[in-house]
């Protein structure tokens, strides 16, 4: 292979990887699985303002808190436990910047939590899954574990 047919090579990969990548971003989220994609807007926003952060805070940043899978009478009266089949979603903003850095999920199936992380570093990155220890989770959220281990409860 030449040199020139290196650049040509070179330059229909980067036009692949730059279509590829904007159409993963039109699908509303890519990296994220296909039930997170889209939370804003299909599931049920459970704070009113966004929530500031806080001492210590593990996921830095504004963050907005969803409810995915149930209806909106069901989240705005609190009911706990989840039940399952709930998805809760939590996004956090970055101040300073504009576009959702973090996604944070909590997944309720046979009675259980599953937790998972997603982060990107900018707008037009597609969210990579953190290999964190489930663990890292539970431990924080074990202080509401009588409020079926989510710090949200819905705005009035």
């Amino acid at each position: 292979m030449v040199v020139g047919d290196r650049l040509k090579w070179s330059m229909k990969l980067r036009i692949f990887f730059m279509v590829a990548g904007f159409a993963a971003l039109s699908c509303g989220g890519g990296g994220l699985p296909g039930d997170v994609q889209r939370f804003e807007s299909r599931c049920v926003k459970m704070n009113a303002n966004p929530i500031a952060i806080r001492v210590n805070d593990p996921h830095p940043g504004t963050k907005d808190v969803y409810a995915c899978n149930l209806d909106a009478g069901t989240v705005k009266a609190n009911t706990r436990p989840f039940p399952d089949g709930t998805l809760i979603v939590k996004s956090s903003t970055r101040i300073g910047e504009d576009f959702i850095w973090l996604v944070a999920t909590a997944r309720k199936q046979a009675g259980e939590w599953q937790w998972d992380e997603y982060t990107r570093n900018f707008s037009n990155e597609t969210f990579a899954r953190v290999p964190v220890s489930e663990s890292t989770c539970t431990d924080c959220h074990a202080t509401v574990a009588t409020s079926d281990w989510i710090y949200t409860t819905a705005a009035p």
